[in-house]
């Protein structure tokens, strides 16, 4: 198991998209922090004129119009730095909130993606436990019915005590079928979690499985204090609020420190023609947004409503949380009970079983009697092995609504299977 959770971890496209949400928060985060770093440009022109202009004779009083045709050059090298800029400021907080919001987003996704690989793993034991059963108590009445074709051929038995057991073998057969199908489906669905084809499973060994740890309200109080997706709503919400703060502030002043180097050859106002000259600028530039048509407050009422869909979001989460968490508690102590009263149920049947057998073979009881005590003894099984896989998924359950589930836990489930054996299926 450990390497298919290794290997979902690595491959999931539900994990990989995450990632890269997180990439892109990134990426937006520096967008923000990119407008209160230095801004530095440089643009160059290079002209090609041609003036015309009036000259008047100073002796004849007489006008004329001269045109002169030159080349012009001019560049400009100019920084700027924010000194003052709320707006973009609270920008930037918010989307460091939202680059932790996507982290936590991420941790709930592998959580979710193990908690499923678990749960795909245990359907297709469960399938192959159910089909192994089959298995075997189909061996055993091809024998039975061998047995008792011979004795109805000496007259030892009736011929309906022989058709009975006939319709019981293909019975078996056809849930043998059912059983095999619902196996390769299970296969199907761990692979499409994993992203690898499975063809052998470590099969739950028979070793007893650890008793239901803590009390209900501390396991709901975890969850809902550490479950990964609060936090990351969490941190939604503070990014909202940010953007908030940051929306009401598009009304304060800016304050910029400006310095520029100007070069200018023929280059001047109008591109006139003039000696080449050299100007450096250092200034400080004041903004004060006073009206943009409404989309300040548009811009506030929005950061306004995002934030009130957070805190809704949150709350439903948190209510979520709190009902899978009980939900889950209850069914793993449930199962945990069951195991142990379903393992004495089988015993129980197994005795019955036998002993109807040995009843038969002395004439005191019918072979329908016999044959329904096989049956019960097999539903005892099925329901022994359900009980087991059914408290595991919702031990799985536990951790994942607690927002724990890791590596360690599932090292935990791994320790549970028989490495010794090993079922293969064939796909």
């Amino acid at each position: 198991m450990l390497e298919l959770y290794e290997q979902t971890l690595a491959t999931h496209p539900l994990i990989k998209g995450h990632e890269f949400s997180i990439e892109k928060a990134e990426a937006e985060k520096d967008q923000a922090l990119s407008k209160l770093l230095p801004q530095v440009s440089a643009v160059g022109n290079l002209s090609w004129n041609e003036m015309t202009q009036p000259q008047t004779n100073t002796t004849t009083r007489q006008t004329s119009s001269q045109t002169n045709q030159y080349e012009g050059t001019r560049g400009i090298v100019q920084a700027k730095q924010a000194l003052f800029d709320l707006p973009s400021f609270l920008r930037w907080q918010g989307a460091k909130s939202v680059v932790l919001q996507s982290e936590q987003e991420l941790e709930a996704a592998r959580m979710s993606v193990s908690a499923d690989l678990v749960v795909r793993y245990l359907d297709t034991l469960q399938a192959e436990d159910e089909l192994r059963y089959l298995q075997g108590e189909k061996a055993l009445t091809e024998g039975d019915m061998k047995r008792i074709r011979r004795m109805h051929e000496l007259k030892l038995v009736q011929v309906t005590d022989l058709y009975e057991v006939e319709a019981y073998y293909q019975s078996l057969l056809s849930k043998e079928l059912e059983a095999a199908g619902v196996r390769e489906i299970a296969l199907e669905k761990l692979h499409e979690t994993s992203g690898t084809p499975v063809t052998a499973i470590q099969p739950l060994n028979e070793a007893l499985l650890p008793p239901l740890s803590g009390d209900v309200n501390q396991w709901v109080a975890d969850a809902l204090s550490g479950h990964p997706s609060v936090l990351a709503l969490s941190h939604s919400i503070e990014a909202a609020q940010k953007l908030i703060y940051g929306a009401h502030m598009e009304h304060a002043p800016q304050v910029a420190l400006q310095v520029s180097e100007t070069y200018a050859d023929n280059g001047g106002y109008d591109n006139r023609q003039l000696p080449h000259y050299n100007v450096g600028t250092v200034g400080l530039q004041l903004n004060v947004p006073i009206y943009s048509g409404g989309a300040v407050e548009a811009g506030a009422r929005n950061a306004v409503a995002n934030y009130h869909q957070s805190l809704e979001k949150r709350t439903e989460k948190l209510r979520e949380i709190e009902r899978e968490t009980r939900t889950a508690y209850v069914q793993a102590r449930t199962w945990r009970a069951r195991i142990e009263s379903s393992e004495q149920e089988v015993k129980a049947r197994e005795k019955a079983r036998d002993a109807q057998q040995r009843s038969y073979e002395l004439g005191v009881t019918t072979i329908v009697d016999v044959l329904e005590s096989k049956k019960n003894w097999l539903k005892a099984l099925f329901e022994h092995a359900k009980a087991r896989y059914e408290f595991i998924r919702s031990l799985v359950a536990l951790k994942l609504w607690r927002g724990t589930l890791d590596r360690p836990d599932i090292e935990e489930i791994n320790a549970w299977l028989d490495r010794r054996n090993v079922a293969v299926s064939a796909r």
